[in-house]
């Protein structure tokens, strides 16, 4: 990578790609049994009061001596000096970050990627689609939509899991379905391996039929398993939604974040990506223009 191409993927107010801040753990909350919702400050407060970042993107987090792990920021971009991040327990690093308490300290680079162009659903509908963990990036989408409220459209969010207990956000979604009804905002919450009393039954696909906006003035936004993108880009396009408005996320294999490391390789050799630089947020048609990008 020439340094024109590295200096285009530094941060914003950022001098250096690999610039660590310090930032203190706040509050811990458990999500699901290997799910836990992490409140971060910036301990410098200039820093704190010029991060910015855009829903979608992700940041590196690092315990000094452990190792770094990368995470998709979860919440508002509109939220300045704090923010949140849902992580789940899936290795050496992450198993450490778990037993992290209020006040301890990390480093944090990024934030990385390219996240969602969110200028360009202004004026449409929304329809967010998540499974399992998927939902922590698209609460992103989710919470600044609802901070700018007057630019969106109807807003529709289905919220899908195997189990009602591997949920995430379940009881926040929950919270805020009055609020939701009276700001024409629909909540979905769908499991696939049982039948619950309190949630749908089966895959978010199963339930586009339910959605209640107009698919031709609707902008889509999918994280989920790669496996679970070809049958909803099949379902999406029959139903008459733009295939140029329609965006997933790709995190798998993501380690270094800036391109370096060539962990996150997708596509082959006639055409690739980079995972953590040209996404993780691609449309319709990057997915079906580089081979392998699902595989």
């Amino acid at each position: 990578m020439t340094e024109e191409l590295h200096r285009r993927y530094i941060p914003d107010g950022q001098d250096n790609l690999y610039d660590t801040h310090k930032c203190r753990v706040l509050r811990v909350y458990k999500q699901t049994e290997m799910d836990k919702v992490f409140l971060f400050r910036f301990i410098d407060q200039e820093v704190g009061k010029n991060w910015k970042f855009k829903p979608g993107q992700f940041v590196e987090v690092s315990l000094p001596g452990i190792g770094e792990v990368p995470i998709s920021i979860c919440s508002s971009a509109m939220r300045i000096g704090f923010f949140q991040l849902c992580i789940r327990k899936a290795g050496r690093v992450t198993t450490k970050i778990h037993e992290l308490k209020p006040g301890d300290i990390v480093g944090i680079r990024g934030p990385y990627g390219n996240g969602f162009p969110m200028e360009k659903f202004f004026g449409r509908n929304l329809l967010l689609v998540a499974a399992g963990l998927g939902m922590a990036p698209l609460r992103s989408v989710f919470l600044y939509a609802i901070d700018n409220r007057w630019r969106f459209g109807d807003i529709t969010i289905i919220n899908s899991a195997k189990y009602e207990n591997e949920l995430l956000f379940a009881r926040e979604l929950e919270a805020m379905r009055d609020i939701a009804e009276a700001e024409n905002i629909q909540i979905i919450q769908t499991v696939t391996r049982e039948d619950s009393p309190n949630r749908l039954k089966g895959r978010a696909s199963e339930h586009l039929d339910k959605v209640m906006i107009d698919p031709k003035n609707s902008t889509v936004a999918l994280c989920g398993p790669p496996r679970m993108y070809k049958s909803m880009f099949e379902k999406l396009v029959e139903m008459n939604y733009d295939p140029r408005r329609i965006f997933v996320t790709l995190e798998r294999r993501m380690k270094c974040g800036i391109g370096k490391c060539g962990h996150c390789n997708l596509g082959n050799s006639t055409s690739w990506k980079y995972a953590c630089i040209d996404g993780p947020v691609f449309d319709y048609y990057d997915i079906i223009s580089t081979p392998g990008m699902l595989e």
